[in-house]
């Protein structure tokens, strides 16, 4: 009974790893990434920095006590005790609160912006995986094909209807593809250990392939959506960082207030009746601190008018960048779903050619060459057509990373 359990068990974990789709390996990278991981003790650090700009600073406390003592009308001063505390200029700390939530914005940008790479890296080696996969399928049913072949054309051998040259050829085709589904193999064991240090797990692990792309209905990818990227919304929320900043170090520039409190204790006086006798002496304070070498105030607000114009022209770059990789990407998208229809049209032509050298079996000779060559041609398109799905898939994923949100 137990071991039957057991066997269940292990049946059920196969199963549910053979169930992988593209969706749950997207899932497990985002886990799994010690990239994205960083970024977000990063974006959690400068959640913190939020709480410490928008501190007031230490207050001050000193404490004293008369070596000589000091005296007064009521009695002799003992000790005193002051507190001050310096308050920045009004709407300071408010400008450097809202500064550091924009970085903190902007680092949560920087996390988005991550996971779309990561789900387009993914994908990309995801659908690599694809095409070797439909490559060695592809491969193996034309070889077994070719073992058709060579055994009609031993079987026309017998009747003197074929040659011998025939056989050798079928045989040097068979040959060369199973030479060529030894490098796909082989290809598809690196790309998959490949694929799975990208998702940061054992890199022996099963990976379960789609058995199709997808169908190429058209899909609308709005250019303008780039001004929404996760790259460009960072680059906003650090320009409105610095002007938060700049406005901060403005108002640093003009006095700071302080407000504070003197205690001082009084010994009593040895006479009678005297009015207030040891009475402490207590004594509000406010204080002003003025910033009359400013120089390094304006300097800093100088600095940051410069960032901010170097990050106005990163955003011009960068837009273009990005506005260059989508009309590529939507150049080639278009291009691979044309090849894709070429391609499944070509080898209906292929299969009707073979199909009508194969009827003349029946009432004559085989033409083995031109059926050799008929069947090259439909193993050339079907490749082909691999390849463009891969490719469509790979670009309208690199169009998802650039207009949409996952």
């Amino acid at each position: 009974m137990k071991t039957k359990l057991i066997y269940i068990v292990v049946f059920l974990i196969t199963l549910t790893s053979k169930a992988q789709s593209l969706q749950d390996y997207l899932s497990i990278a985002v886990k799994n990434n010690p990239e994205l991981q960083t970024i977000q003790y990063r974006y959690k650090s400068a959640l913190e920095k939020v709480v410490e700009v928008g501190s007031l600073p230490n207050t001050t406390i000193s404490v004293g006590y008369f070596a000589q003592e000091a005296e007064t009308r009521v009695g002799a001063q003992k000790a005193k005790i002051s507190a001050t505390q310096m308050l920045p200029w009004f709407g300071t700390l408010t400008a450097k609160e809202e500064s550091a939530k924009l970085n903190a914005a902007a680092q949560l940008n920087n996390y988005d912006f991550a996971k779309r790479n990561l789900f387009l890296n993914v994908k990309t080696a995801y659908f690599e995986l694809y095409e070797l996969k439909e490559k060695e399928r592809i491969i193996l049913e034309n070889i077994d094909i070719l073992k058709t072949f060579e055994n009609l054309a031993l079987n026309e051998l017998e009747n003197n209807r074929s040659t011998m040259l025939a056989v050798l050829k079928i045989r040097m085709e068979k040959n060369e593809l199973t030479n060529q589904l030894s490098a796909v193999q082989e290809s598809f064991k690196a790309k998959q250990i490949a694929f799975n240090l990208l998702l940061n797990r054992e890199e022996n692990s099963n990976v379960n392939i789609i058995k199709e792309v997808g169908n190429l209905k058209s899909v609308d990818f709005e250019k303008e959506q780039i001004t929404q990227n996760p790259k460009m919304l960072q680059l906003n929320n650090l320009k409105n960082a610095l002007e938060k900043l700049e406005l901060a170090t403005k108002k640093e520039g003009l006095p700071t207030i302080g407000i504070g409190l003197d205690y001082g204790f009084i010994q009593n006086r040895n006479i009678v009746d005297l009015e207030d006798n040891g009475k402490d002496i207590v004594m509000p304070m406010v204080t002003f601190s003025f910033p009359l070498f400013s120089k390094k105030y304006s300097s800093k607000q100088k600095q940051l008018q410069l960032e901010q114009k170097a990050i106005e022209l990163s955003k011009v770059n960068t837009f273009n960048k990005l506005n260059t990789l989508f009309e590529k990407a939507k150049s080639n998208l278009e291009s691979s779903k044309i090849s894709i229809t070429t391609q499944i049209k070509n080898i209906d032509e292929a299969t009707s050619a073979k199909k009508v050298l194969l009827a003349a079996y029946e009432t004559s000779k085989v033409d083995f060459e031109q059926l050799l060559e008929i069947q090259q041609l439909q193993l050339k398109f079907q490749l082909k057509k691999v390849i463009s799905e891969k490719e469509y898939a790979i670009q309208k994923s690199t169009l998802e990373f650039l207009t949409k949100n996952e």
